[in-house]
């Protein structure tokens, strides 16, 4: 450094308003346009294909896919069969395991959800969103019962939407 304000300040000043424009007009791209294509208006959900062996899981997810979507986009919802995108996918796995421990006995479980999704744009007939691996997970203290069970499984499912709206809303 050269002393108070020789010539290195206005040369970091410079670096740090180039690093910003950049930054700047690189998301404004994503910020303005989203990752919605704009012929995709309305959006449905299919039921998820459900390989595991919990009952119910493909009628939750779906639900609070559709759920997230409403509440956090301007599309609007419609019925698979004719709306312009459809989310669609597979629940492939299910884990609960223990998480911490108190002694010998567990005291902390965590049940993992694991899906497939995409995003179908049913006007253009591509994927506009894929992953073979979206997951979610939520845990409970096993003193609290079915009631902490279930909430631990409400939770890993309303993180797997989430993800999958995020993706379909941003476009990654």
């Amino acid at each position: 450094m050269v002393g108070k304000g020789g010539p290195l300040v206005p040369a970091l000043f410079l670096a740090a308003c180039c690093a910003l424009s950049c930054a700047v007009a690189g998301c404004g791209a994503y910020s303005v346009s989203g990752g919605i294509p704009a012929h995709i208006r309305t959006v449905g959900v299919e039921f998820f294909e459900n390989r595991t062996v919990e009952a119910g899981l493909e009628e939750q997810l779906s639900r609070a896919i559709s759920d997230r979507l409403v509440a956090q986009s301007q599309l609007r919802y419609a019925s698979s069969r004719v709306a312009d995108a459809v989310v669609r996918g597979t629940i492939v796995e299910v884990r609960e395991e223990p998480l911490t421990y108190t002694g010998a006995q567990a005291s902390r479980y965590q049940v993992t959800i694991t899906a497939q999704a995409e995003v179908w744009d049913r006007v253009r007939r591509r994927a506009l969103w894929e992953r073979d691996v979206v997951r979610g997970q939520g845990t409970y203290d096993p003193t609290t019962g079915l009631a902490g069970r279930e909430a631990a499984y409400s939770q890993a499912v309303r993180e797997v939407a989430q993800h999958i709206v995020d993706g379909l809303l941003s476009g990654w």
